[in-house]
């Protein structure tokens, strides 16, 4: 199931899109909490291809297992390193590749999308 974005995620997406990823990350992602349809346990995944043709990713964030606003963003992160890669990476040389370049990009500075965190 597709569904449509959160727009509190949507909007995350996008700075972190602009912010770390120069903009190089795909616009036509949903990017949303999950819903029990969706069936899942982990704390987020990123799936391709979509049902509906116009998205060509849905990343899905598990409200129940998110507890912080820096939890939530260094899913999402981590959720677009994955976009970035193509899905096909898994957690493999691609994806380090895209952790190191977020990590010279500031991603995990302090303060780098909330005032007085590091996500990690």
């Amino acid at each position: 199931m597709d569904g449509n974005s959160t727009r509190s995620l949507r909007a995350w997406y996008k700075k972190i899109n602009t912010k770390f990823f120069y903009g190089e990350l795909p616009a036509n992602v949903i990017v949303r909490w999950t819903v029990p349809e969706d069936n899942e346990n982990d704390i987020a995944a990123t799936e391709s291809p979509c049902d509906n043709p116009r998205y060509s990713y849905r990343i899905v964030l598990n409200r129940s297992k998110i507890s912080t606003q820096s939890q939530k963003l260094s899913t999402l992160l981590h959720e677009c390193i994955h976009v970035a890669t193509g899905n096909r990476d898994c957690h493999a040389d691609a994806f380090a590749a895209w952790h190191l370049k977020l990590t010279e990009r500031g991603a995990f500075r302090k303060g780098a999308l909330i005032k007085n965190v590091t996500l990690f």
